[in-house]
């Protein structure tokens, strides 16, 4: 839900000298956070057609929400980036489940009870338990550190009618930004390879 509603056709808000990163050579840079990582080189990145295609399934998925989450949502797209966005396979393959990273950064100046990790992760779960999906979260964040920079962590299991997702949620607050990875996974091996894209992460 969070990775499907936070596509934003006409994101604003952003400073000018704002960086939506570049990738090459299996690593994802981005200078306005100072960030970068690498993923798997068998691995899907999306292009902005294909992210296009994403909000547009997105938009489907809010016509059955609730009147407070799309106002909610719509409320917090004026304000979000989306950076990054990574499959297990391409999106046009017949898989299961495609597991994936999505890297989105949400502009909290408006924002001033959002200190750290913790304080975003708090409102995104409050989104997350209104949404079509049930939502079953761990009972304490955890951090996890990460080139020397401490991110909050939270965890979840996902149920669509019968259908289970493991989600992860690391958030980090850098110049006046929240800036979030979501892991989305159903097995070891997707969990695997998703730690070693994290593991990764340097932050200058």
């Amino acid at each position: 839900m969070l990775c499907l509603t936070s596509c934003n056709k006409d994101t604003k808000n952003l400073p000018e000298n704002f960086d939506f990163g570049t990738t090459e050579n299996h690593t994802y840079s981005n200078s306005y956070f100072g960030l970068s990582f690498t993923y798997p080189e068998d691995w899907a990145v999306q292009s902005k057609r294909d992210i296009k295609a994403i909000t547009e399934a997105g938009d489907k998925i809010l016509k059955n929400e609730t009147d407070a989450i799309k106002e909610a949502v719509k409320a917090s797209q004026i304000n979000i980036a989306y950076l990054f966005t990574l499959f297990r396979h391409p999106i046009k393959e017949a898989t299961r489940y495609n597991a994936s990273l999505n890297v989105i950064a949400e502009n909290i100046n408006g924002l001033p009870h959002v200190k750290r990790g913790s304080d975003y992760l708090f409102h995104s779960k409050n989104l997350l338990v209104q949404s079509r999906a049930t939502y079953t979260f761990d009972d304490n964040l955890s951090t996890k550190t990460i080139d020397g920079h401490t991110f909050d962590v939270m965890r979840a299991t996902a149920r669509l009618g019968s259908f289970e997702v493991q989600q992860e949620f690391f958030c980090i607050i850098r110049y006046g930004f929240s800036l979030s990875f979501v892991l989305s996974y159903t097995n070891d091996e997707e969990k695997r390879a998703l730690y070693q894209i994290i593991n990764s992460i340097t932050l200058d």
